[in-house]
């Protein structure tokens, strides 16, 4: 089965795509806030900021709705899937866990093992696709940040926006941006 005939049959832009990378924070999960806000959520309270991030990934992060739902949908049809976050998995290792997030996904990239941030080049996206064995033109991307989907969409990506409340007063030029932009990943199923 294609994912055109996988998925939501209105979204024409998935007919010849073949791979989704997908990132991570504000877009598959619910984090930023503990990013964007650590003295919210009791960051002091923790030796370093490194313990307390890790910490909150081990109890208190969340996935958005129909996140793990669409992720396994993908698995079962054999659809090829990774995750490319500027997370180091090290940090993240334990929400995985609690999720069992490798059974779903084919596999996971942090900024750290490419050299750079997703802020300072694209390049792990680049690196996604070609480990799923896709070139970009036949690869979706999915993300939450608007200079992020500007550059995979310059790269040949398709480009799904996707809401996080944190980038709320970017929705405009997100949809301007993006292939398409949605406030649930389950918009995009059946």
């Amino acid at each position: 089965m294609t994912i055109y005939e996988l998925l939501n049959p209105e979204k024409e832009y998935f007919k010849g795509k073949k791979a989704f990378i997908f990132d991570m924070d504000g877009t598959l999960i619910e984090s930023m806030k503990f990013w964007n806000h650590p003295s919210q959520y009791g960051a002091h309270n923790y030796p370093s900021f490194q313990d307390y991030i890790e910490d909150k990934y081990a109890k208190d992060v969340v996935p958005k709705k129909n996140s793990i739902e669409f992720l396994e949908l993908l698995h079962k049809n054999r659809i090829p899937v990774c995750i490319a976050s500027d997370t180091p998995f090290s940090t993240a290792k334990d929400f995985f866990k609690r999720y069992d997030l490798p059974s779903v996904i084919d596999f996971y990239i942090g900024s750290d093992e490419v050299g750079c941030y997703k802020a300072q080049s694209p390049k792990i996206f680049l690196e996604a696709a070609k480990r799923l064995g896709f070139r970009p033109e036949e690869c979706v991307v999915f993300e939450d940040r608007l200079p992020y989907c500007k550059d995979v969409k310059k790269l040949g990506f398709s480009v799904v926006g996707i809401y996080d409340i944190d980038c709320e007063h970017q929705i405009d030029e997100m949809k301007q941006v993006c292939t398409d932009y949605v406030y649930d990943i389950g918009e995009l199923m059946k």
